[in-house]
């Protein structure tokens, strides 16, 4: 489910103010106290926490006259009783940095200011544990304390009286422990290696652009790691230790241009992930949402009869095909386009769209992906999103059956039926139970639901058929049985057209920067687009990957040269492994990229996570005890084209990633040593 996006939502969304104080001492009276370079320090932090081009608030700079050698005095007025229009309030988030000199006297940790004498600190310089008492009584519910300075750990024994009331969204991080001397800008020095680090391409495997916020752990274990010897990272006792904070914004977050749909919505409730990782961009016939064009065309007879059960009578319906077919692209048509903020976003596209093949505004009332989903998340999902009462359980969490009873409650005192679109049925964790516990219960009556599943079906896609037969029977066809569902082919006719697969080639090569089908001509286009879809059949996903391909080319090709044609005969086998040659020519480059696409074949669910999870499945794969791959393995696949076979989603708070469609997986797992073999001679 959104476990990741709900958990960011329900921790950061209510944050008001984002506040970032220095409070930075490098120039003091005392010769006992040598001057510091903080302002460095000052800087690095300031440009992390509130840079205002990630898509998330940036912090503020509040009391810029504490960053340069501040008196007690200025601190006190700013942090202990400030006025009360700037009292910091539980809705706030502050990242608060101390740096300068820490002394230790008679168990007293002392934050030595400009004018503090070495000889007199209980009377000059500013105690460490007053302050963490003045943030505490802010009553502040986000706070991120930096404490870089000497025996800052010194602290633990002073707030021992009310550490444990700590709140447990505090983070605070002392430099060095109570019986250390820390290296004056060492940990400060260590936060801005690792945001160097973050920033970099092997950085995505700490969360990448899909996570807005990084976890505690991550960014405690990473800091260590970049401090020097000795040096020791101990957060005071009772710190958050784990989870995402919004006191830790990720640097390599980037908000995608995608539309924001509330989950609590009665009329459409779509899960962010599934818009941005699924629905809209196979809606647009393309891989990745940042990929560029609305290469959707034709199949009008398709989408007009989609609509029309979108509008029609309650009733199952199923829409099947083999991998590649379309159903999910004519599925999404039909799920994003009746989306209301979809429709303001791209009103010029919808604009172009016949008003017979518009779905009404709010047709779909909620849309679920199966992949790699139990029974209990779907049904769970589902009710979540349309406002259905969470059932009292009977043990730990509701089960499927409380969440159908909770459903069919519900259910049964809407005036209106509830449109349903669960795509990828086969894909799901255990489809056979969700088609039985959940999709055939989700309406008694057959009068109140409005269900469309998407499920593939057998087909001469070049991949294995079904391949999840229920009882020797095929998935759709169990489907249809349990769900009493009408059935659409859309690789059969009257819903197949293959000139729509024609116009669809013609789309991909004249789409794509630097092709050189931008200026071959309408007719040299589509002589090469007839020729690809009639060896395609009736696979977009094979046409796709084959005009892509083409679209790289140098030059454009004869459509009668078998050199390219017998690849496609091959099915996404062929068309995959032209491409591979094409993008990794060297051997030794191409096992590479076929080991760390394989390991991504193997995993379920939303995808892998990069750290640690997918250079680990790699080295598996590959199975070589002297071959071993990295995080630099991985950040180069990601950055070539071969990156596009592949989707990033989040899970659990971490970017994640899979194959852009399943029917990449056959070869990968079954015949990758195929893959690898020079392409048959024409």
């Amino acid at each position: 489910m959104n476990g990741g996006r709900a958990e960011a939502v329900a921790m950061g969304g209510d944050i008001r103010r984002r506040h970032f104080v220095a409070i930075a001492t490098g120039e003091y009276e005392d010769p006992a106290f040598e001057p510091l370079a903080v302002t460095a320090e000052v800087k690095a932090l300031r440009e992390w926490l509130c840079a205002e081009d990630r898509g998330i608030p940036p912090f503020v700079p509040a009391y810029p006259e504490l960053a340069n050698n501040p008196t007690r005095g200025a601190v006190r007025d700013a942090l202990e009783n400030p006025p009360p229009q700037r009292r910091w309030r539980d809705a706030d988030a502050a990242v608060v940095f101390v740096t300068g000199h820490g002394v230790t006297q008679d168990g007293v940790h002392w934050t030595v200011l400009q004018d503090s004498e070495s000889d007199r600190l209980p009377a000059t310089a500013l105690r460490t544990a007053d302050l963490i008492l003045w943030l505490k009584d802010t009553r502040i519910r986000y706070l991120f304390l930096i404490l870089d300075q000497c025996f800052a750990g010194a602290t633990v024994r002073e707030i021992a009286d009310f550490e444990k009331d700590l709140p447990a969204t505090w983070l605070v991080l002392p430099s060095a422990t109570r019986d250390q001397e820390a290296v004056v800008g060492a940990l400060t020095g260590a936060v801005t290696a690792f945001l160097a680090e973050l920033r970099s391409p092997e950085g995505a495997q700490y969360g990448g652009p899909r996570v807005d916020l990084l976890d505690v752990a991550v960014f405690l274990e990473r800091v260590q790691a970049k401090l020097g010897p000795g040096q020791r990272l101990v957060p005071l006792q009772g710190s958050q230790t784990s989870g995402k904070h919004p006191c830790l914004p990720n640097p390599h977050y980037r908000a995608l241009p995608t539309v924001d749909v509330q989950v609590q919505r009665s009329d459409l409730a779509l899960p962010k992930e599934d818009l941005e990782g699924h629905w809209e961009p196979r809606s647009r016939g393309v891989a990745r949402v940042e990929d560029t064009g609305w290469l959707f065309t034709g199949r009008d007879r398709l989408l007009r009869e989609l609509v029309a059960v979108g509008a029609g009578e309650p009733g199952a319906t199923l829409v099947t095909g083999g991998a590649g077919s379309g159903k999910s692209a004519a599925l999404a048509w039909l799920v994003t386009f009746s989306d209301p903020v979809f429709r303001a976003r791209h009103h010029d596209k919808l604009a172009a769209v016949p008003l017979d093949l518009r779905p009404v505004e709010g047709a779909v009332d909620v849309a679920v992906l199966a992949t790699g989903k139990t029974a209990l998340d779907i049904v769970a999902q589902l009710a979540t999103a349309l406002g259905v009462p969470t059932p009292v359980p009977s043990g730990a969490a509701p089960s499927v059956a409380e969440w159908i009873d909770a459903w069919q409650q519900w259910l049964a005192g809407r005036t209106t039926p509830v449109t349903v679109v669960v795509d990828a049925l086969d894909e799901a964790d255990g489809p056979a139970t969700v088609l039985t516990a959940v999709l055939s219960r989700l309406d008694p009556g057959r009068d109140r639901v409005r269900l469309l599943v998407g499920v593939r079906s057998p087909g001469g896609d070049g991949t294995s058929p079904d391949g999840r037969p229920v009882r020797g029977i095929p998935l759709a066809d169990q489907a249809e049985r349990a769900l009493s569902a009408r059935r659409i082919r859309v690789d059969e006719a009257p819903w197949w057209d293959q000139d729509d697969l024609v116009a669809y080639a013609a789309r991909v090569l004249t789409g794509t920067e630097g092709s050189p089908y931008l200026s071959a001509g309408p007719e040299a286009t589509e002589s090469v687009a007839r020729a690809l879809a009639a060896r395609a059949r009736t696979s977009f996903l094979i046409t796709r990957i084959a005009a892509a391909n083409l679209a790289r080319r140098a030059r454009v090709v004869d459509p009668g040269d078998a050199s390219w044609l017998t690849a496609i005969d091959d099915g996404v086998l062929g068309v995959f492994r032209a491409d591979l040659h094409a993008h990794r020519p060297d051997p030794e480059d191409r096992l590479k990229a076929i080991h760390l696409l394989r390991a991504v074949a193997f995993a379920r669910g939303r995808g892998i996570p990069w750290r640690r999870i997918w250079p680990a499945f790699a080295n598996a794969v590959a199975d070589e005890p002297d071959r071993s791959y990295g995080d630099t393995d991985i950040a180069d696949l990601l950055a070539s084209p071969l990156g596009g076979y592949l989707t990033a989603d989040t899970a659990d708070g971490t970017t994640v990633y899979r194959l852009f469609h399943d029917a990449l997986g056959v070869p990968l797992r079954d015949r990758w040593r195929d893959l690898m073999a020079v392409p048959p001679p024409a």
